[in-house]
């Protein structure tokens, strides 16, 4: 763990209301110095390492019809980090013309849960 990009982040994130509300960042600023295997997602096999996971969202990001990937953290845990955690994240926003199911296909080596359950679909709304 990178302690100085860890406690960076950490004031980052805190500065966007992390604290009190989820925030969402870039690959880059979730993964560079972070190598706490618990941060991101929560229910995966013990065999799957982080960096798994890393390199499958960042192979998604590289996707011709994929225009971004953020990872979308729970509101901040500590006041303080310990110098082995990182800010959790249970998921990430995919903006892309691909199909959930098509980004399930994508993401399944990272043991991801289906992105929509069946029968229903994905509507994003955002203020400009």
């Amino acid at each position: 763990m990178d302690l100085a990009k860890q406690q960076a982040f950490v004031e980052h994130v805190r500065a966007r209301e992390g604290a009190t509300r989820q925030v969402a960042v870039t690959l880059e600023q979730f993964f560079d110095g972070n190598d706490c295997e618990w941060c991101i997602a929560p229910n995966r096999d013990e065999d799957i390492e982080l960096d798994t996971v890393r390199d499958v969202l960042f192979a998604l990001r590289d996707h011709a019809d994929v225009h971004d990937v953020r990872v979308e953290l729970d509101q901040l845990e500590f006041q303080t980090y310990p110098d082995d955690e990182w800010p959790y994240a249970s998921g990430v926003a995919v903006i892309t013309t691909l199909s959930p199911e098509e980004v399930d296909v994508l993401t399944i080596e990272a043991e991801t849960d289906p992105s929509v359950p069946a029968g229903y679909h994905y509507v994003g709304v955002w203020w400009d």
